[in-house]
């Protein structure tokens, strides 16, 4: 494992820098294409612009490659949300086993939704309508989508044995499917690269996970900090032909506890000071709230830099 951390470390151009030195700070996060790379990018833009920091995105395959490498202290930040800080940090959900105590919140950026996206054409309405049909399981190298998905299942009294499940490696692949018409649907995120990619080679839309009190009660427990949340139609969103309910969360900064105190404190500051650059460089920033970013989630600690900074502008509650 040594070895592999210090792989990581030189393809992330890894450093432990505080604020006042140039060598490259990573954010680990999404291949590109995903809306998570988008939000890294924007992210390391900024602070790379207004607090002399040199960031950049680095996407990799998923969560299970680039938290670990953030838990071990070889790359300074990445992109999550706080579900996830919560199972990396406990080893549960999608780190079942494999706990990450030194991960950290810096900030929480933004509101984020996912749902299953189907065919437009095609005759899939309710996720219970996906029973024995072929449908992405697995993710080997984004477990946190499989988990994502079983939570939508069991809201809707389903699990992943009701679908003809295809294996796949990440929700690329599995839209890469859906395009050719091998699956019925796969689990993304509105506004994503992958999902206009997709509707430009096969017309999509999104469905409504299951509401109710009993199903926002099962996947609000099985995803920690998550809640249903409606997303309207808009010229920015084709893929959302018609008001539905997905599952939302917040997207969110992650360090660990060995980070530079300074180094975080100049990162979020800047994050709190810029939305409008943040919009500049991708539309999602609009869910921005500067004062929302240190909302906290039961199980998820702050870094120390980032408290001291919100403490200074009040927001700490």
């Amino acid at each position: 494992m040594k070895h592999l951390y210090a792989s990581l470390a030189f393809a992330f151009g890894l450093t432990a820098a505080t604020a006042s030195q140039a060598e490259p700070v990573a954010i680990g996060t999404l291949p590109q294409g995903s809306l998570g790379f988008s939000i890294a990018s924007g992210v390391a833009q900024v602070v790379s612009n207004t607090a002399g920091v040199n960031a950049r995105a680095v996407g990799q395959g998923g969560s299970s490659v680039f938290i670990p490498a953030l838990n071990k202290g070889a790359i300074a930040f990445s992109t999550s949300n706080a579900t996830e800080a919560v199972f990396a940090v406990s080893g549960t959900g999608n780190f079942e086993g494999r706990p990450n105590p030194n991960v950290r919140v810096a900030a929480l950026l933004q509101p984020f939704a996912v749902g299953i996206m189907v065919a437009a054409d095609g005759d899939i309405k309710t996720v219970e309508d996906l029973k024995g049909r072929p449908f992405p399981v697995g993710y080997a190298r984004q477990k946190l989508v499989g988990v994502i998905q079983d939570a939508i299942f069991a809201a809707a009294g389903m699990s992943k044995a009701d679908v003809e499940g295809v294996p796949v490696a990440n929700f690329v692949e599995g839209a890469g499917l859906l395009a050719q018409g091998s699956v019925e649907g796969v689990l993304l995120a509105p506004g994503s690269g992958v999902v206009k990619k997709t509707n430009a080679q096969r017309a999509v839309r999104f469905i409504s996970v299951p509401t109710g009190d009993a199903a926002a009660a099962t996947i609000a427990k099985l995803l920690p900090g998550s809640y249903i949340r409606r997303v309207e139609p808009s010229k920015r969103l084709p893929e959302i032909a018609e008001a539905v309910d997905l599952v939302g969360y917040q997207y969110a900064l992650l360090t660990h506890v060995g980070a530079d105190e300074n180094l975080v404190y100049s990162v979020v500051k800047a994050l709190h000071e810029n939305k409008a650059a943040l919009i500049e460089t991708h539309g999602s920033f609009r869910g921005f709230n500067p004062d929302n970013m240190a909302t906290k989630t039961d199980g998820a600690s702050f870094h120390p830099g980032a408290i001291r900074f919100y403490k200074e502008v009040g927001i700490w509650e």
